[in-house]
């Protein structure tokens, strides 16, 4: 087995070793991190306690049964899609009134409203370490990331060689993917 910590690891990496090596640990980390966020999500809408453990509940059987299977993006919204799925579900076999789904509508705008100012938030922090990036590296990997020039077309624009390219964008990502870690702890 692995030994790594595994609150550090991102959502993708708890994934891969749920699926690849098994690790009922890594499952129990994602459960752990998600399953009060999709129960409220869950709760907000259908106000029922019982119902609402039920279907976060088998998003995460199901998620953990078919986990070699299936292909995850995003976990986050993997995750609150299919609770989404499995409250219309619910809708649709109790009929539950217009007025559920307005709520549920208002709940799911609240949601992504949400989602988008974190969203926003995390954005201008990443800018923020970008800018604080040397400012050849800075250059080197704004061209690379936000002009898309291959790392030939950035050494022969800057006149240096491919080989600082590489390490500059190396050493960009290494500090960046280090600083939002050290955020998202935070944040």
């Amino acid at each position: 087995m692995i030994t790594k910590n595994i609150i550090t690891l991102t959502d993708e990496g708890l994934l891969n070793r749920s699926r690849y090596y098994n690790d009922e640990e890594a499952f129990r980390e994602i459960f752990d991190r998600y399953w009060a966020k999709l129960f409220l999500y869950a709760f907000n809408v259908l106000k029922e306690k019982e119902t609402c453990e039920d279907i976060v509940q088998t998003i995460f059987i199901d998620l953990w049964t078919r986990k070699d299977n299936i292909e995850i993006e995003n976990l986050s919204a993997y995750l609150y899609k299919a609770v989404k799925f499995q409250i219309f579900k619910r809708f649709r076999d109790s009929k539950i009134t217009v007025q559920h789904e307005e709520h549920f509508m208002l709940t799911k705008l609240e949601h992504n409203m949400t989602e988008q100012i974190e969203a926003n938030e995390l954005s201008a922090h990443i800018r923020n370490f970008i800018d604080k990036l040397p400012q050849q590296r800075k250059v080197i990997f704004e061209l690379s990331r936000f002009e898309n020039l291959s790392n030939k077309e950035i050494s022969e624009k800057l006149n240096i060689s491919l080989q600082t390219v590489k390490n500059q964008i190396s050493s960009a990502i290494k500090y960046l993917r280090k600083s939002i870690q050290l955020f998202v702890l935070l944040f």
